[in-house]
């Protein structure tokens, strides 16, 4: 799950000095941005085993890409093979995670030791596939709770490079 905002600088308006202040102005706006988002992402995320050392939490971070150019990418993303699962939950009746997946997981949440975690890990795995579970929905959230500030963002944005250019 990743999370994407496009800016586009093409078109009439955008001759003479146009293109170079607005492209100035939108790519520190979309830093701002996706750092925005990344920690309102990284704060709505589950706690794993890991924490902030790495894990989902540590997986998640954000880039801006064609900085320069007329379209200016901001991405908040995830590198975890868990993190999908973690966002939108496990429907019940779905398969088992894989094997030796919630070993450590079980280790540290539970307190167990590593034999007594792959003793009961089998139970815990039939459980979530016959159970599921709900997700996090932090990327979903986040956008969703903050677009408002977002959208506010860009709008006065957009007035002060109309003000910069009107000068």
């Amino acid at each position: 799950m990743d999370m994407q905002a496009t800016i586009s600088v093409t078109g009439r308006i955008f001759k003479g000095d146009a293109p170079a202040v607005i492209n100035k102005s939108m790519t520190a706006l979309m830093y701002k941005v996706v750092a925005f988002l990344e920690r309102a992402v990284k704060a709505r995320t589950p706690r794993g085993v890991f924490g902030a050392q790495g894990g989902l939490l540590g997986s998640i971070q954000g880039e801006v890409q064609g900085k320069g150019t007329p379209t200016i990418k901001g991405t908040v993303f995830h590198g975890s093979k868990h993190g999908d699962v973690v966002e939108k939950g496990r429907t019940a009746g779905k398969a088992m995670p894989p094997a030796g997946t919630l070993v450590r997981w079980l280790e540290v949440k539970l307190g167990l030791s590593e034999k007594q975690a792959q003793r009961i890990e089998y139970v815990v795995r039939r459980k979530i596939a016959k159970k599921g579970f709900a997700g996090a929905y932090m990327f979903e959230r986040a956008w969703t709770e903050h677009w408002p500030y977002i959208q506010r963002m860009f709008e006065q944005e957009g007035f002060e490079i109309a003000k910069e250019l009107s000068e």
